[in-house]
C-alpha cells in the first residue's frame, strides 16, 4: 500500500485527474483501468504502462463472494449460496461445493448475503428461528411484495408456518393457497405445509378461511389442487366441530392422493376423515379405499393406516377366521416397524385379537411386551395397564 500511496501522489495521467480529498486510491485506481486499454495501437509509454500495472493490482483486491448460510434439520451450512427453490425444496450449494436440497419446512434458517430487499426477508428469517412468529409475518410480507424470480413464493411458504404457529388461520389459508398456486412452490411445497395449529372455534378467522377454499374449489382447480383445498377445508371443519364436517370426511375420504402430494401432512386428514367415515359403517368401497391409502401414503403414516385396518376389521370380525384376519396389520406394526411408538398400539391390537381366540395367556405377554416398549406414551401405557389388570382378574376367576 506504501507503493500505490507513493503512485497516486505523482501528477495525474494526461487522460485523467488527480486524486480528489476523501476518494478511494483503489476504486480511482480500478477505474483507470479502462483509459489505459484504450490506448490500443498508440504504442506503450512508461506511464501507461505504470499506470495499467496498478489497475491490475487492485483488481486483484476484490470483495469477498457473497456466502448465504443455511440451517437444516440442525446442521448448519456456513458459506453456502442459495440456488433454487421448487416443489417444496429449497437448493442450495454449500462451501465445499456439494449441491444439497432440502424440503422448505426443514430449513430452520436461511440468510441470504445479498443486502436491500432481503434485509427485510433475513430478519423475518431471525425472527422465525428466534420463536417471534408474528414479527416475522410483518417482515416475510414487505419481502414478498420487493422481491421477485422464486423469493415470493418462498417468502409466502414461510408466511404459511408463521401464521400456522399463531392460529392465523385466515392469513395461513390464504398463503396455503398462494403457495398451491405458484410457479416455483406450488402443490409439493404445499402439501409439506397444510396448517396445523386450527383453532376449535367458528370465527371470524374460520370463516374467512372455508371461504377462500370453497372460492378455490368453485374454479375447478385440478384433482391435484383439489385434495389440498379439500384436506385443509375438511380439517377446519373438524376440529371446530362444524356440522358440514361429516359430508366432507365422505369426500376426502374417497380422493385418490396424486403422487406429489403424498405427504405426511395430508395423509394425516386423510386418515381423520376415514376413521369418520368407517364408524359409519363398513363396506367393499371403505376398505378398499383404506388399502389405497395403506399403499400410497408416505412411511411415517403407514403405521397409523394398519392400525386402522385392523381395529376396523376386528370390530366386524364375525368368524374366527375373520379375528385372525384382523390381527395381521396389528402385527405387522408389531414386526416390521417395531422401533415406533405406534408398535405399541399395535401390540394392545394384537392383545385383542386372541383375547377373542381364547388365549388369555398370549395377550397377556402381549400386553406386557407393550408396557416394556421403550417409546411407550402416557395414553397407551393406561390403556394397557387397565387391560392387563382386567385379563388377570379374569384368567384368575375360576
Amino acid at each position: 500500500m506504501i507503493f500505490l500511496d507513493s503512485v497516486f501522489a505523482k501528477p495525474s495521467p494526461p487522460w485523467g485527474r488527480g486524486l480528489g480529498e476523501g476518494e478511494n486510491p483503489r476504486l480511482l485506481g480500478c477505474l483507470t483501468l479502462t483509459p489505459a486499454l484504450s490506448l490500443e495501437g498508440r504504442g506503450s509509454s512508461p506511464t501507461c504502462s505504470r499506470w495499467l500495472v496498478i489497475a491490475i493490482v487492485c483488481l486483484g483486491l476484490r470483495t469477498p463472494v457473497a456466502a448465504d448460510q443455511v440451517i437444516a434439520k440442525g446442521t448448519s451450512y456456513a458459506g453456502a449460496k442459495v440456488l433454487g427453490f421448487e416443489q417444496g425444496r429449497l437448493q442450495f450449494r454449500t462451501a465445499d461445493g456439494r449441491l444439497q436440497t432440502q424440503w422448505v419446512n426443514y430449513i430452520d434458517l436461511m440468510v441470504v448475503d445479498r443486502g436491500g430487499v432481503f434485509d427485510d426477508f433475513n430478519l423475518a428469517e431471525r425472527f422465525l428461528q428466534a420463536g417471534e412468529f408474528e414479527k416475522a409475518t410483518v417482515r416475510y410480507e414487505r419481502a414478498l411484495r420487493l422481491c421477485d424470480e422464486f423469493w415470493p413464493d418462498l417468502a409466502a411458504a414461510r408466511l404459511v408456518m408463521a401464521y400456522d404457529r399463531i392460529g392465523q388461520l385466515d392469513k395461513a389459508t390464504m398463503n396455503f393457497i398462494r403457495v398451491v398456486r405458484g410457479r416455483f412452490a406450488g402443490p409439493a411445497t404445499a402439501a409439506q405445509l397444510v396448517p396445523q395449529t386450527i383453532p376449535a372455534k367458528r370465527d371470524a378467522k374460520f370463516t374467512r378461511a372455508i371461504e377462500q377454499l370453497d372460492a378455490a374449489l368453485s374454479q375447478n382447480p385440478g384433482e391435484t389442487l383439489r385434495v389440498l383445498f379439500e384436506v385443509l377445508r375438511y380439517e377446519i371443519l373438524r376440529r371446530a366441530e362444524d356440522e358440514r364436517a361429516a359430508r366432507a370426511a365422505a369426500t376426502v375420504a374417497t380422493l385418490p392422493i396424486p403422487e406429489a402430494v403424498r405427504s405426511e401432512r395430508v395423509y394425516s386428514g386423510v386418515l381423520a376423515a376415514m376413521q369418520e367415515t368407517l364408524k359409519g359403517g363398513v363396506g367393499p368401497e371403505r376398505l378398499a379405499n383404506l388399502d389405497r391409502a395403506i399403499r400410497d401414503c408416505p412411511d411415517s403414516s403407514l403405521p397409523s393406516f394398519l392400525l386402522l385396518k385392523g381395529e376396523t376389521l376386528l370390530r366386524t370380525a364375525a368368524a374366527r377366521e375373520d379375528v385372525i384376519r384382523a390381527s395381521w396389520p396389528f402385527l405387522r406394526v408389531v414386526v416390521h416397524m417395531s422401533d415406533d411408538p405406534r408398535a405399541a398400539d399395535g401390540l394392545l391390537g394384537a392383545a385383542s385379537a386372541v383375547e377373542r381366540l381364547g388365549r388369555t395367556d398370549q395377550a397377556v405377554a402381549f400386553v406386557e411386551e407393550c408396557l416394556a416398549h421403550k417409546r411407550l406414551s402416557d395414553e397407551t401405557r393406561g390403556k394397557a395397564q387397565a387391560m392387563l389388570t382386567r385379563l388377570r382378574s379374569t384368567s384368575a376367576t375360576p
